[in-house]
């Protein structure tokens, strides 16, 4: 009496292990594989991405002014500010890659890792197998982690954000990009044509060597800051999802295995 029990305990949770792979695999991976359904999301990572290539332009910009300035004197600052560029490349390219994330993220985890859970769940009650049963769960949790990690990496930059005014750093270094041209076309010469640079060579050098000095502290605030929320932020939420996946399974779980999955 007892063995039969435990036997339509089985089934019926077979039978519903079935139903939520099905479920998962069919109409939920769909749902969330759907480009409305994270329209939200490609939203704030587009307009990150927009954020990052106009500051990569304002860069290069003022590193062809800085350099365009005559002298020797501001050749490392151009040169500095043009490095910059190569970092702001590394933050778009760890937006694209957000995007890309984005998209196939849900299908892996709901049309996958959550109906291969569900399979291996009911290998684990039919078998006895404490082993699949374990790794059952892992897959389950792993697929809903990695399911979540871009939208929770794009919450926390964007809480990030508002409480460091991210946007008023990378406008200050929009308005020095522009200081520094205005200078540096004055410093050149092409505003008050060659006889006023050569009476003003002295002053305007020196007022271009400055705001150069000054765009360059700018950039490096709002290349820091770029670098923080679209590539170290993304990494340190995998990491403590990464973590917690690690910590949850570093317990024993033979309880739970066995009280969600009996068969032992």
């Amino acid at each position: 009496m007892e063995l039969n029990k435990n036997m339509m305990q089985k089934t019926v949770l077979a039978l519903v292990l079935l139903a939520v792979a099905a479920l998962s695999a069919f109409v939920v991976s769909e749902r969330v594989s759907a480009p409305e359904y994270h329209k939200a999301s490609m939203e704030a990572l587009e307009e990150k991405k927009i954020t990052v290539m106009e500051m990569t332009a304002a860069v290069a910009a003022s590193s062809i002014a800085v350099a365009a300035i005559p002298g020797d004197a501001t050749t490392p600052l151009a040169d500095q500010i043009a490095e910059l560029g190569s970092y702001l490349m590394i933050a778009a390219g760890a937006v694209m890659l957000e995007k890309f994330l984005l998209a196939i993220t849900g299908h892996a985890a709901f049309s996958l890792l959550i109906p291969a859970a569900c399979v291996l769940g009911i290998l684990g009650m039919f078998l006895s197998s404490g082993v699949l049963k374990r790794l059952a769960l892992r897959l389950a949790v792993t697929g809903l982690a990695i399911f979540m990690v871009i939208p929770a990496s794009l919450k926390v930059s964007s809480l990030i954000e508002e409480a460091f005014e991210v946007s008023q750093t990378i406008e200050e270094a929009e308005k020095a990009a522009g200081a520094v041209e205005e200078e540096a076309a004055e410093a050149s010469g092409e505003e008050k044509g060659l006889s006023g640079w050569i009476l003003g060579v002295g002053e305007k050098l020196n007022g271009a060597v400055d705001q150069a000095k000054k765009a360059l502290g700018r950039f490096v605030d709002a290349v820091a800051v770029l670098i923080i929320i679209n590539c170290v932020i993304p990494v340190l939420v995998l990491w403590f999802f990464l973590w917690l996946i690690k910590t949850a399974f570093s317990v024993d779980i033979h309880v739970p295995a066995d009280r969600f999955l009996p068969g032992r």
